[in-house]
């Protein structure tokens, strides 16, 4: 069995990617979007966290959050969020996923991947290129033309505080001019 080493920055910034079960598209869905807002909003309000950059794809997501000092718990956060909109997709007659054998035995829903990709911000040209990343996503797979056209990112909020150009489509044209990083 893999041996799972994460990096654990009291107060830190981490990039995220988390992944449905086997790639199913559950946020084409309004009310999945939703729910998984609500279970965002809830967990956040119980344990707190920044959520500095978010792009949620029909399969996946892509955030970055800057936790407390003295606090580097994001595990226990996504769990927290993953079991909240678990639990409640499943009660509004959401799909899951073919569980296999060993999901039954753990009694897990097959709704998401059980890891995350993670890693750990550690300079503002680090954060910057996170930024790109995920604000770019949609436009790489082709879902939009412009990353203004994507309404499932924070994108629109960093052109309206002046950071990237509503026009930016990727490259360095329209890249970060202003971030408040310490």
């Amino acid at each position: 069995m893999p041996n799972y080493h994460r990096s654990l920055v009291e107060g830190g910034t981490y990039f995220f990617t988390v992944v449905t079960y086997q790639c199913q598209p559950i946020f084409t869905s309004v009310s999945s979007r939703h729910l998984l807002h609500r279970a965002w909003r809830e967990v956040n309000d119980r344990f707190p966290f920044e959520t500095i950059a978010i792009c949620l794809m029909p399969e996946y997501l892509h955030c970055i959050w800057r936790l407390p000092e003295g606090d580097a718990n994001y595990a226990m956060r996504w769990k927290e969020i993953k079991n909240r909109f678990t639990r409640r997709y499943l009660e509004e007659g959401g799909p899951g996923g073919e569980r296999n054998a060993s999901r039954h035995k753990r009694n897990e829903a097959a709704i998401w991947q059980r890891r995350f990709w993670e890693h750990t911000i550690e300079s503002e040209k680090d954060l910057e290129l996170h930024l790109d990343y995920i604000h770019y996503n949609p436009i790489k797979h082709g879902l939009v033309e412009r990353a203004i056209d994507w309404p499932f990112s924070s994108f629109s909020r960093y052109v309206h505080e002046g950071i990237y150009a509503e026009d930016w489509v990727g490259g360095s044209a329209g890249r970060l001019q202003l971030l408040d990083w310490e």
